[in-house]
């Protein structure tokens, strides 16, 4: 297993490239065991899920873009069709975060400018997705319009 990302900007020069794992652990993401933590959003509780998946999150590719003392923390997310995450910017302790497709989706995150216009949306295949940066050039959020739930594996990268 190995991640990837991309040296090219996918939106408009921005802190945000393309990112993909080679392969994903063998595990049945739709029947693994979730808690719901807010409405319509669940949190992955099989710890050795969780640990499979985050092995996949090699450091060396994560140095390229980040170069400062950091953690990943890393979990695996269901969210049910209505889920509605409005744009906004993460807090101050995130560095950046990675968010992986467990499973081909009809619908992704997107990226909003300062004045909330749509300017792109990540990657809907399987093992496909986004690396971003956190910072105040851009904005990010998501709605499941669709009838299915999107699985994602979300790699949070936190300043030490």
């Amino acid at each position: 297993m190995s991640l990837t990302i991309n040296s090219t900007s996918y939106i408009d020069n921005l802190d945000l490239w393309q990112a993909s794992l080679s392969s994903l652990p063998d595990l049945d993401y739709p029947n693994l065991s979730y808690k719901e933590q807010d409405k319509g959003r669940h949190f992955c509780t099989d710890e050795n899920a969780l640990n499979q998946v985050k092995d996949s999150f090699d450091t060396s590719v994560i140095d390229t873009k980040i170069s400062v003392p950091y953690y990943i923390h890393l979990e695996i997310i269901k969210n049910e069709p209505g889920f509605n995450l409005i744009p906004h910017y993460d807090n101050s302790n995130m560095l950046g975060v990675i968010i992986i497709n467990l499973i081909d989706s009809k619908t992704s995150t997107e990226f909003y400018n300062n004045q909330n216009v749509k300017i792109g949306q990540a990657p809907t295949s399987l093992s496909k997705g986004i690396m971003y940066l956190n910072n105040f050039d851009f904005k990010h959020g998501y709605n499941n319009t669709t009838n299915d739930n999107r699985y994602i594996a979300i790699c949070i990268i936190y300043k030490k």
